[in-house]
């Protein structure tokens, strides 16, 4: 019965559109990812694609192994020979490309000096330009008096014990950071919010007819007069929605991130992600945000596909069911955007799938006496609602009159 209930879903004309319609996106927003890393040659001339990821590749892992004090100093005084040239100073772009040339294979490790000691809320990218060797010695220590001046600004509101808890974890993270080529990885993390939210709604799309279609097609008092109608039939049902929701993810997630990183390169990923977001209090690498980000992500679907089914259950319509998942996934950010109360907006459940703005940012709750960040609360919370969502699903599917 639950193949059969798959087979229904697929067997559908608008629904094998949908999927193609999917693959389509994939390929496309797998091309725009790709085409995020760039690189310069010697001449000036920026390229994408595979030869280029090989070659920005092999400039900067020139420089990979741990940033050391000796590594930052060896940045400047290379950084130093760049900026007093000629090319630097021009006024004509392709000279000043043939300078940024050659900076690439150390760019992140000036990028993290940049970050350490420009002020906290504004990059301010020549600020390597005037660091001295003695400033290098400072440079993972200093996050934590760039944090405390900017809490005496007043911009943010943090209690006594969220400011403890992130200087802890700001004192928590272990340095030198190792560096090497992760610009796979790091551009499947800018890009991989608009490619969950697209998959999410899609997988909301395909569920959303599961339990309305008998309705639909005047079969309910057939479907439920039979010995099984009301009991294994249902949870058919349901399995087929979930297996769709799972696999259909897994198989979104898996492909789209294949394609990338066969392209840009798998290197990089035990990196810390302080690399390029220097303000997180989460210390993980660019391979455990990912993994992180995906589960996010797939709670989140979850949620929203296994809401619009109850939805569906309920109203007997497939088109209420398919908005459903619009509402909870895209109206809810609208949402945050005018209303007032940011502690609450960080616990809608748009938030799953954007796990990986929550990591650049300092977003904590206090609960009770500890304090978390608020990644490590609306995954576990979501992921229990999913599960209370099983039980009522099939209640309310249960309980339908034939009429």
């Amino acid at each position: 019965m639950l193949r059969f209930e798959i087979k229904k879903v697929f067997s559908k004309t608008r629904n094998k559109l949908a999927l193609l319609f999917l693959l389509i996106i994939i390929i496309i927003i797998s091309i725009l990812t790709i085409n995020r890393v760039e690189y310069i040659d010697e001449n000036g001339n920026p390229s994408t694609g595979i030869a280029a990821a090989q070659n920005l590749r092999t400039e900067k892992n020139k420089w990979s192994g741990y940033v050391t004090e000796d590594v930052m100093k060896k940045a400047l005084e290379e950084n130093k020979k760049v900026t007093h040239s000629g090319e630097f100073t021009s006024d004509d772009i392709q000279e000043q490309n043939k300078a940024y040339a050659k900076q690439q294979g150390f760019l992140n490790i000036r990028d993290l000096m940049n970050n350490a000691f420009s002020s906290w809320k504004d990059y301010d990218y020549f600020t390597a330009d005037n660091l001295t060797e003695e400033d290098v010695k400072n440079v993972y220590e200093n996050r934590i008096p760039g944090f405390e001046k900017w809490l005496e600004t007043g911009e943010e509101g943090f209690s006594d014990a969220e400011k403890d808890f992130i200087v802890q974890k700001f004192k928590e993270l272990k340095t030198p950071f190792y560096y090497e080529y992760f610009d796979g990885w790091n551009a499947i993390l800018q890009n991989i919010p608009t490619f969950l939210m697209i998959l999410a709604l899609f997988m909301g799309f395909f569920v959303s007819g599961i339990f309305s279609e008998e309705y639909q097609q005047k079969a309910d008092s057939i479907f439920f007069s039979t010995k099984l109608g009301r009991n294994k039939a249902i949870r058919s049902k349901m399995g087929a929605g979930f297996l769709i929701t799972t696999v259909g993810y897994i198989a979104g997630v898996l492909l789209y991130t294949l394609i990338v990183l066969s392209v840009l390169g798998f290197d990089g990923g035990s990196c810390p992600i302080q690399f390029e977001m220097w303000r997180s209090i989460y210390n993980i690498t660019f391979f455990e945000a990912y993994l992180l980000i995906v589960l996010g992500g797939y709670i989140g679907t979850l949620f929203a596909a296994t809401l619009a089914m109850i939805v569906s259950a309920k109203t007997h319509s497939t088109s209420i069911a398919i908005i459903v998942p619009f509402i909870v996934l895209c109206f809810f950010p609208f949402l945050g955007r005018i209303i007032t109360l940011p502690n609450v907006c960080a616990f809608f459940p748009d938030q799953l799938l954007e796990i990986c703005i929550d990591l650049q940012e300092i977003v904590v709750c206090e609960i009770g006496s500890k304090v978390v960040g608020v990644v490590s609360v609306i995954i576990p919370v979501y992921a229990i609602v999913c599960l209370i969502f099983q039980p009522i699903l099939y209640r309310v599917y249960k309980k339908v009159e034939v009429k």
